[in-house]
C-alpha cells in the first residue's frame, strides 16, 4: 500500500499567459533562468519524501513529456512519474476533478492511504509532509492548503472561512464582490482515499452531465458533512497564471535576499542538468542586479533582468527589467525595457545573426495603451516577443505589444514603428 499518492494537474492551457503558452503547457513555462514551473512542484513532492507521482496531461502534452525526458528521467531512481492521459479515445479532461475521476483506476490500483492533489502551475517551496501530518492530526477527510492574499486579488482564488479549530466553514470560488476573508485556497488538497472516491462518484452521479468540479461542486457540499480542514501555509507562494504575476515573480528573484530561496541545499530544486560553459561578461559588458545563466555572452549592459542560457547581448545593447529566454541574440545598440522574449532555436542562435536587430527599441515608450487583441492579459506595459521570432534593424516596438511566434522581418511589411498595444502576426503560410 502506498502511504501518499501525489496527483499533479499538469494539463492546463494557461490562456492568460498569452503567447507564452501558445506552444507549451502552462506547467512547463520557463522560470528563474534555468527552471520550468513544474520543477517546483515535482521537487516539492520528492523533497517531502513521496515517491509515487501521477501526472495528468492534456494540453500540449509533448511539451511536458519533452521536459520530463530531459530533466526527470523515469529510471533515475528518485521517484516514479506516471504520465496519465484520458483512457478512452476522443475523451478529454473537462476539469481538474474530472481528470482525477477519470483516472480513479490508477488511484485505486496504487491503493494509497492519502491522495495529495496539487496544481502544476505554482511557484513555491513547500514541505507536503507538514500538510499530510496536519491532515492526520485533525482526522480530516479533506485538508486544503491555504494562504493569505491581498483582498484585491480575491477574485482570482477560492476563498475560505475557517473557524478557530481550523475547520473550513465557508468556501466561495472566485468571488465577484467583496468578501470578509483574505484566506485563499492554494488548490492543494489532501484527501483520505475512501472519501475522495465516494465524493467523486457522487459528484459524477448528480452533475446532470455538466463537468464535475472540486471548487464549485464537491468542496461546498462537503462542508458540514465531512471533516474539512484548512492548513495555513505562511511561506512564499505565487500563482503565475497571469503575465503580470509571472513577470513579477521572476523579477523578485533578483533581490539581494529573495523570499523564494533557490539556494537552500536542504530543499534542492531539481531540473535539467546542463553541461554548458559558464556565462561570460565581455570587454564592454556590464551587469547590475540581474541573474545571468550558463553559456551567455554579455557585451552590452544588463540591469534588473534574468538572462536564460545561450543568450548573446552585443556591444552597446541595453536590457532593463526584462526576461531573455534561451538562444536570443540582441543586436548592437538595441534597447529593451520591460519585455519578455521567448525562446528561439539553437540553430537560429548559431547563425550568429541577431534575431533582435540592431539599433532597435522594444518596450518603454508611448502612452501604454492596453493590447488591442488581449487587453486583459497585457495592460501593464509589458511587451511580448514570441517563440522563434525575429525583429528587423531600426525597429521601435511600444508597450503592451505582442510579436507573435514565428514572425520574420518580412512580416513587419516595412513598418519600423509598432505603436503601444499593437500586434505583429506571421504571414498566413506559416500559421
Amino acid at each position: 500500500m502506498v502511504q501518499v499518492l501525489s496527483m499533479v494537474l499538469a494539463g492546463g492551457e494557461g490562456e492568460r499567459l498569452s503567447i507564452l503558452t501558445q506552444r507549451r503547457a502552462k506547467p512547463v513555462v520557463l522560470f528563474g533562468g534555468m527552471y520550468r514551473v513544474i520543477d517546483f512542484v515535482l521537487s516539492n513532492i520528492i523533497n517531502s519524501g513521496f515517491r509515487d507521482i501521477g501526472m495528468l496531461l492534456q494540453y500540449e502534452p509533448d511539451s511536458v513529456l519533452k521536459h520530463l525526458s530531459f530533466a526527470w528521467t523515469m529510471d533515475r531512481g528518485i521517484a516514479r512519474i506516471d504520465t496519465l492521459f484520458p483512457k478512452r479515445k476522443n475523451e478529454s479532461y473537462e476539469s481538474p476533478a474530472d481528470a482525477v475521476f477519470k483516472r480513479l483506476d490508477y488511484i485505486l490500483d496504487k491503493n494509497p492511504v492519502y491522495v495529495l492533489i496539487v496544481p502544476g502551475d505554482y511557484v513555491s517551496l513547500i514541505d507536503y509532509r507538514k500538510i499530510v501530518r496536519y491532515h492526520e492530526e485533525m482526522e480530516a477527510d479533506l485538508t486544503i492548503a491555504g494562504t493569505m492574499v491581498d483582498s484585491s486579488k480575491a477574485n482570482r482564488f477560492g476563498m475560505m472561512k475557517v473557524n478557530p479549530s481550523g475547520e473550513v466553514t465557508g468556501y466561495v470560488e472566485k468571488p465577484k464582490g467583496k468578501i470578509d476573508t483574505n484566506f485563499a485556497s492554494m488548490g492543494i488538497y489532501v484527501f483520505t482515499l475512501d472519501v475522495l472516491v465516494r465524493r467523486l462518484i457522487e459528484e459524477d452521479r448528480t452533475s446532470g452531465g455538466s463537468p464535475i468540479s472540486f471548487t464549485y461542486g464537491m468542496l461546498p457540499k462537503m462542508l458540514g458533512e465531512d471533516r474539512v480542514f484548512a492548513y495555513n501555509f505562511e511561506g512564499y507562494w505565487r500563482d503565475i497564471g497571469t503575465i503580470d504575476s509571472y513577470f513579477e515573480s521572476n523579477l523578485e528573484l533578483i533581490k539581494i535576499m529573495p523570499e523564494l530561496n533557490l539556494y537552500d541545499v536542504r530543499n534542492p530544486l531539481r531540473s535539467r542538468l546542463r553541461f554548458e560553459p559558464p556565462a561570460k561578461i565581455c570587454e564592454y559588458g556590464s551587469v547590475k542586479n540581474s541573474i545571468i545563466t550558463q553559456a551567455s555572452l554579455i557585451d552590452g549592459h544588463v540591469e534588473r533582468s534574468i538572462i536564460f542560457p545561450h543568450v548573446r547581448i552585443d556591444k552597446g545593447a541595453e536590457v532593463y527589467d526584462s526576461l531573455m529566454m534561451p538562444n536570443n541574440h540582441i543586436g548592437a545598440g538595441t534597447i529593451i525595457r520591460r519585455s519578455i522574449l521567448d525562446t528561439v532555436s539553437r540553430q537560429q542562435h548559431n547563425d550568429m545573426k541577431p534575431n533582435i536587430g540592431r539599433d532597435s527599441v522594444i518596450g518603454g515608450y508611448g502612452d501604454a495603451r492596453p493590447n488591442i487583441e488581449q487587453p486583459d492579459a497585457l495592460n501593464s506595459s509589458i511587451t511580448l516577443v514570441g517563440m522563434e521570432s525575429e525583429i528587423p534593424d531600426n525597429t521601435i516596438i511600444g508597450r503592451n505589444c505582442i510579436v507573435y511566434p514565428d514572425v520574420r522581418s518580412v512580416d513587419f511589411q516595412g513598418r519600423r514603428t509598432i505603436s503601444d498595444g499593437e500586434c505583429v502576426h506571421p504571414t498566413l503560410h506559416r500559421l
